[in-house]
């Protein structure tokens, strides 16, 4: 059996198997792969009757949803039978939902299924980065598996609709207004002001369009890893690998925006801007590189605005 469906147990009873061999060859054995393949199609085809029961499917999935979910990225040849089977939280339903039930609810004019990742389900559900999905009623699939993180980047499409995490630069790039704002010049000057604090501390600056409520958001490019990939990387030993720095993205039309655009004091504005991106790297579970020189800009603005 293939890892991921290591919660299975049994015997199989074979006539055709060659006992008098080493275990090196019995893996090889044409006669054993082709049971295994066998069993392997057997099971899935009886959890899919299962899915028809959906209590008893949810009872069985949310103790073994992690495994079906391996097999995603190590079972290709069974990943489009597997993707019926796997269920995922959504900012549109009360309890789980599946790609192909997604897929029915979409708008006419969405070209992607849309999802975020994440290790707290109540954090994601309250993420600035979902607020132009709810303002324009595009469902977004929660996922808050760890696993997620890997495997459905890798999966890339269901039935041919792409699927785009909410965390990466381009995933609003089919909702973004087209009209002209009449400050754009202004706005970019300010861009262009808060890069010239952040410097090397990010991959660039942005005019956001997926924020409404929120002042600034950290994104990824669609070549680098999340924030959350990146700890999981860590988490597995990669220790070595590079700092991946974010891409920020401010709201233009938020209040703390419009007046950073009138702050002549260059400290002021200053911390205003890392506490910007600071506070935006937490809401993605990456705590301050310094908490005191976090708390003492804190109290810096603090201090001001009392």
């Amino acid at each position: 059996m293939p890892t991921y469906l290591r919660f299975i147990r049994g015997i199989i009873d074979s006539e055709d198997l060659p006992l008098n061999i080493s275990r090196e060859m019995l893996q090889k054995n044409r006669i054993l792969s082709n049971i295994r393949n066998g069993s392997v199609k057997k099971i899935l085809g009886e959890l899919t009757e299962l899915v028809k029961n959906k209590e008893k499917y949810l009872e069985f999935f949310n103790e073994y949803r992690k495994p079906l979910k391996e097999g995603l990225y190590q079972d290709f040849s069974n990943r489009e039978t597997l993707l019926e089977l796997v269920h995922f939280k959504s900012t549109k339903v009360d309890r789980y939902t599946t790609f192909a039930q997604y897929k029915e609810r979409m708008q006419k004019d969405q070209n992607a299924i849309y999802y975020i990742t994440g290790e707290n389900e109540e954090t994601l559900r309250s993420s600035p980065l979902l607020e132009v999905y709810k303002k324009k009623d595009i469902e977004v699939l929660i996922m808050d598996d760890e696993i997620d993180e890997i495997v459905i980047p890798a999966v890339g499409k269901y039935k041919g609709v792409d699927l785009k995490s909410v965390k990466r630069i381009d995933s609003t790039k089919d909702l973004k207004s087209k009209e002209k704002r009449e400050d754009e010049e202004e706005i970019k000057s300010l861009v262009d002001r808060i890069k010239g604090v952040l410097k090397d501390h990010v991959k660039d600056v942005r005019i956001s369009s997926r924020l409404s409520d929120s002042p600034s958001c950290v994104v990824a490019d669609e070549s680098d890893p999340t924030v959350q990939m990146q700890h999981l990387m860590k988490a597995m030993g990669q220790d070595d690998i590079d700092e991946i720095k974010p891409i920020l993205e401010i709201n233009p039309d938020h209040s703390i925006i419009n007046k950073l655009k009138d702050v002549q004091d260059e400290m002021l504005f200053e911390d205003a801007c890392w506490l910007m991106l600071e506070q935006s790297m937490l809401i993605e579970g990456a705590p301050p590189k310094s908490p005191i020189v976090f708390a003492r800009r804190l109290n810096n603005i603090l201090t001001r605005a009392l």
